[in-house]
């Protein structure tokens, strides 16, 4: 047979992408690429439950055909093709990771245990900021792999988010769900979310939806202690269309948009942030069009702050400081720095450590920055700066990657369903403007770099003793030198690599003493809490140092592992 001709080929290939439209059908391929790798990530899981020796292979030929029906399929808008595939892809999810929650026997994570506790404890009549979260260690396998740990050397042991975090699941655990109801609440919560997206997103971009559904970053999250889930379906609703908020013909918008946004602030103390960037774009979108502000604004503001209060007064008036130290507890009794954001330097050993303070000072100019230029540049950044709002909350101490994703499927829905800025409204660059930005964005570098150069202790590892043939790490021993003014008290962790915090190991002084005075020297020997694992040869690890005051990490320099090398 003869060879095609080039622009036989080119005919043949613009045919199609005539006849076809190619874009939303690859897509939609994705979508089902990431069925079928669902099955192939379970396939491993049937240790769990033999019954994934049925799933894993269902969902790979689910993904198959979902991808040779979409290209069969003339029309991928009508309304059959859109309910029915998104309908598979919420099936598929429902199938792979409700079993997975119906096959553990615990929990991922301490606040999915915490809310478990305190919704069986409203139950019973007691007030959940008050009782104890002890039973919460029996649904967590290894507690100390999980507890979320402060700087004073302890870990969080009270419910520290607002009533809406736990209240939600309560009827469903009166009506009998006992086994894990928080990973339950939390999967239906994001399938509700693909739902609502599937109705919200233009026909062309259903597919979108589908795709958030089924992302591992999302649905691995949510089915496995992420209780930010029951946060999603709020935030979307609460920014759809959220630019009509204030016009008397708005419709449902009116009160949704606020609604849903009281209630999002009532399960967790992330969507506060999103509160002054919609007041402040409601009040610059009203006074551009010279309508009245005053009196919409008013009734925005307390329909949001009713419903948390609705959810949240009679706990406060149960016991008000205690609901008051529950939800300020970041706050009262800082954490230990975690997340995948600018702290990340530090908690690989890159910088020596970090000033809590200093990261804290530089996300809130940084969220003072982003406000500034919402309302000096309105026009450009009205689609937008719901993107943009998770760069603050990737500088603090705590920055997981949870909180940087939430406000994505939010995001994308504003972006879509917003009205253009009118055309007069055009953004103007002034020399004012820009200076005052770049001042605030400069302060923001300037206190980030002194947080990551002042840490208080410089650590440094000086031996290590091992057993079982250099399976099992016993001791490591450290010299601590306080660089700092101000007398120091370390609690002291070894990160070998893990996800997560294992516990504060044990101390004993061999030289010096602790709390370390200025300018001070100890030598110190830590001893694991529990069993524990020499790294694998030729890995890196670290120790870190805790301090309450000043709020800090100290870390030693990252260190290889070549113990009981060849």
């Amino acid at each position: 047979m003869g060879r095609l001709p080039l622009n036989n080929a080119s005919s043949a290939r613009d045919t199609v992408e005539r006849s076809a439209d190619v874009s939303p059908r690859a897509a939609w391929t994705l979508v089902w690429l990431a069925v079928a790798s669902s099955g192939v990530a379970s396939w491993s899981d049937w240790t769990t439950w033999p019954g994934y020796g049925a799933v894993a292979p269902a969902l790979v030929l689910v993904g198959v055909i979902g991808t040779t029906v979409t290209w069969a399929t003339r029309d991928l808008t009508t309304t059959w093709w859109r309910r029915g595939a998104v309908g598979v892809v919420l099936a598929s999810v429902l199938a792979d990771r409700g079993l997975g929650i119906a096959a553990r026997t615990d929990y991922a994570t301490d606040a999915a245990a915490f809310n478990d506790v305190a919704a069986r404890a409203l139950l019973h009549g007691h007030d959940p900021y008050t009782a104890s979260m002890a039973p919460a260690a029996r649904l967590l396998d290894h507690a100390s792999s999980y507890w979320t740990y402060t700087l004073n050397g302890s870990y969080v042991h009270a419910v520290s988010y607002p009533a809406g975090s736990f209240l939600f699941q309560a009827p469903l655990v009166a009506l009998g769900l006992r086994h894990l109801p928080t990973d339950w609440i939390d999967l239906a919560a994001w399938l509700v979310t693909g739902v609502i997206l599937a109705r919200l997103l233009p026909r062309r971009l259903t597919w979108l939806a589908a795709l958030l559904v089924v992302s591992s970053a999302y649905v691995g999250t949510f089915a496995n202690g992420g209780t930010d889930a029951l946060v999603v379906p709020f935030l979307v609703l609460a920014l759809w269309r959220w630019d009509r908020a204030l016009d008397p013909g708005a419709g449902v918008v009116r009160w949704l948009s606020p609604v849903a946004l009281g209630v999002a602030c009532s399960i967790k103390q992330t969507p506060w942030f999103v509160a002054p960037f919609v007041l402040i774009a409601l009040l610059v979108e009203a006074l551009a069009e010279r309508r009245e502000w005053r009196t919409p604004l008013a009734r925005y503001a307390g329909l949001a702050v009713g419903t948390f209060l609705l959810l949240n007064l009679p706990f406060i008036i149960w016991q008000p400081a205690a609901w008051l130290r529950g939800v300020l507890l970041p706050l009262r009794d800082p954490l230990v720095p975690d997340g995948q954001g600018l702290v990340t330097l530090a908690l690989h050993g890159l910088t020596g450590g970090v000033t809590l303070h200093g990261l804290w000072l530089s996300g809130a100019l940084v969220l003072a920055a982003e406000l500034f230029a919402l309302v000096a540049w309105y026009p450009l950044l009205k689609r937008i700066w719901p993107f943009l709002l998770p760069l603050a909350l990737f500088i603090p101490a705590r920055s997981l990657t949870s909180y940087l994703l939430d406000f994505l499927p939010a995001a994308l829905v504003a972006a879509l369903s917003v009205r253009d800025a009118p055309r007069e409204w055009r953004p103007r660059f002034t020399r004012a403007r820009v200076i005052v930005l770049a001042a605030t964005l400069v302060g923001a570098c300037v206190a980030a770099g002194d947080a990551l150069t002042t840490a208080p202790l410089t650590l440094s590892v000086t031996g290590v003793t091992t057993r079982d043939a250099h399976q099992r790490l016993t001791t490591i021993s450290v010299a601590v030198t306080n660089a700092s003014s101000v007398t120091v008290q370390p609690h002291f962790m070894v990160d070998l690599g893990g996800l997560h915090p294992s516990g504060f190991w044990r101390v004993r002084v061999l030289r010096g003493s602790l709390p370390l005075g200025p300018g001070r020297h100890a030598l110190v020997v830590l001893s694991p809490p529990t069993w524990t694992w020499a790294p694998g040869h030729d890995q890196y690890w670290i120790v870190d140092a805790y301090s309450a005051s000043p709020a800090a990490l100290s870390t030693s320099a990252p260190q290889r592992w070549t113990v009981g090398s060849p």
